[in-house]
């Protein structure tokens, strides 16, 4: 079962949000344009199904090693310069998410303190903010993770450095 959270976490709680969302946009879009009687509370939900889905898939793409880089630089060093240069740009990476997942607490920390309710739907903005703390959270704990398993067990830093090294367009 941890295996499976572990693997599927982050995919599951972005793709419900993901699929609650386009359900919520489409349903106003219906209600607007066929039924005349837009639902004021759809585009609430939507935006922070989408902001948990965002948050949620950076997490995600952290673990499966899988966001945007420049990796022409790196490619152009020697195989240990560019190693090391992958490991301080991951440190500094760590550094920012753990900085920012201290600045969500915080701000978490302070909608306790000073309550704040959407305008439509009365939820309490804490829970909607929560997202950055456990957003940026899961990103340094799955950096940490790839750390771990990159030194423990020899993983790939990035799995497909190898094949996009070959490609030259």
């Amino acid at each position: 079962m941890l295996k499976f959270i572990d693997k599927h976490f982050e995919e599951v709680i972005a793709g419900v949000g993901l699929l609650v969302m386009s359900s919520m946009v489409f349903a106003q879009v219906v209600m607007r344009y066929a039924f005349e009687t837009p639902m004021s509370w759809s585009d609430e939900i939507a935006v922070y199904c989408m902001l948990w889905s965002v948050y949620l898939s950076a997490s995600w793409a952290v673990r499966e090693r899988a966001h945007i880089r420049v990796l022409n630089l790196i490619q152009m060093f020697p195989k240990p310069l560019s190693t090391w240069l992958m490991y301080l740009s991951d440190f500094v990476w760590f550094v920012v998410s753990a900085f920012i997942t201290w600045q969500g607490i915080i701000l978490h920390m302070s909608l306790w303190e000073r309550p704040y309710h959407s305008p439509v739907l009365d939820i309490d903005q804490k829970w909607p903010y929560l997202v950055v703390a456990v957003g940026f959270g899961l990103m340094t704990f799955r950096l940490m993770q790839v750390y771990y398993r990159h030194f423990k067990h020899g993983d790939p830093l990035l799995p497909d450095l190898e094949a996009s090294a070959e490609f030259h367009p």
